[in-house]
């Protein structure tokens, strides 16, 4: 890996604040090996832009890839920002992603987001979501989609997603598994619409996408 590389995926690993190239307190170390060389793999070629991805999974839905995208999360929230964070924890519910849930409750113990703490939740497509901060929509519910992103119209949640059109849909973050890689999407007009602040470090690393494109 160049030099150039190295310093992306350090800058971006290390937070918002690191200096160039930085390993204190990373966060990979503390993942399985397995995991660390997966996500590790997908910051590399997204950072290449091309055939942008979170290294090479076996099939879909292996408990590498479930670990892999909570992982994916836990860093995306630290480069959004919300019009008002407060002091309150960060909620991040789960539907239809149990498998991806129980990844991010592990993986959230001890990793504070800007001095919030992080509450992870499962909930049912039909439940109350104006407690979430982000809310991450399983593949498996990919029909109530458009439901769940219409109920949160209006409000300053990060919609994230696993499924063919989600960003195109109207939601901000779509992970999506191509050619035995995680890569993943952003619609920034979703996110201004919701008042979210995308750094645009992750957006130089992701695939730009709007609305019924």
């Amino acid at each position: 890996m160049n030099p150039v590389m190295q310093m992306r995926i350090g800058n971006l690993c290390c937070g918002n604040n690191a200096t160039p190239g930085c390993t204190r307190r990373s966060w990979i170390p503390r993942l399985p090996v397995q995991v660390r060389r997966v996500l590790i793999a997908g910051m590399s070629a997204l950072a290449l832009i091309a055939a942008a991805g979170i290294g090479p999974i076996a099939h879909a839905q292996t408990v590498e890839e479930h670990d892999a995208k909570a992982a994916f999360m836990l860093k995306l929230v630290n480069f959004v920002q919300w019009p008002s964070e407060g002091g309150h924890d960060l909620v991040i519910c789960v539907i239809g992603a149990d498998s991806t849930g129980d990844a991010l409750q592990r993986l959230a113990v001890g990793k504070p987001v800007n001095g919030r703490g992080i509450v992870v939740r499962h909930l049912l497509p039909a439940a109350d979501l104006k407690s979430c901060q982000v809310i991450f929509v399983g593949a498996s519910e990919h029909k109530s989609v458009t439901a769940v992103l219409e109920r949160l119209r209006g409000t300053s949640v990060l919609t994230v997603g696993e499924s063919d059109g989600f960003g195109q849909h109207g939601g901000i973050v779509n992970l999506l598994l191509s050619g035995g890689r995680i890569r993943f999407e952003v619609n920034p007009h979703a996110a201004e619409r919701a008042h979210l602040q995308i750094s645009s470090r992750l957006l130089s690393l992701a695939t730009i996408v709007a609305d019924g494109s």
